[in-house]
């Protein structure tokens, strides 16, 4: 996945700081612009409706944002990139690890211990994708129906869901993630059975 160029072009203090904050979180690089700099700069800027008179083509609003973290990472990698693949990789467990990557990369791995937080996550996903491939590991068969129980409910047309081997994803030694978040950056990548 390849990131158009990202800047945060405002003086308005809480957007610079929901910017620098959500930014930062997903590991996009910026730079700091001024909103009315005559330069034309070729990226996004995040800045909002009141100062978008800067040279940015494309824009990303303050006032667009949800506010909700999740959603919000979302919507900033789909501003500064395009992507074919959107995979959910989930790793089923008393804690349940998930990553939402894109063509690979792992743009938000989380921990969930309950089932509701999970099917909301994803409903959170759905809204912002037209189709996603969803893929459960086999590792913890009791808690990877109940996942694919409640997911298979809530499918769109286009989306697909999988049961993924779990085979080797658990790291051994130092990980960038908890086991769990690591063990459903590998899910995500692995191709299964669709579960029907």
């Amino acid at each position: 996945m390849r990131l158009k160029k990202a800047y945060i072009s405002t003086l308005n203090g809480k957007a610079f700081y929901y910017y620098l904050k959500l930014l930062r979180s997903a590991n996009i690089p910026f730079e700091i612009t001024l909103p009315d700099s005559k330069e034309a700069l070729e990226g996004v800027a995040f800045t909002t409706k009141e100062e978008s008179r800067g040279n940015h083509k494309d824009k990303v609003f303050f006032e667009d944002m949800s506010f909700d973290e999740t959603v919000d990472i979302m919507r900033a990698v789909k501003a500064l990139s395009r992507f074919r693949n959107v995979n959910l990789g989930i790793d089923p467990g008393k804690a349940t690890g998930v990553a939402l990557t894109l063509d690979s990369y792992p743009l938000i791995v989380k921990v969930f211990y309950d089932l509701e937080d999970l099917i909301n996550f994803v409903v959170k996903v759905m809204g912002e994708f037209r189709s996603i491939t969803i893929k459960v590991g086999d590792g913890n068969p009791e808690v990877a129906s109940k996942i694919l129980e409640g997911l298979s409910r809530i499918l769109r047309k286009g989306d697909v869901l999988m049961l993924v081997s779990e085979k080797r994803t658990t790291p051994k030694g130092k990980a960038t993630y908890r086991k769990d978040m690591s063990a459903a950056v590998k899910i995500a990548s692995r191709e299964g059975k669709i579960y029907n």
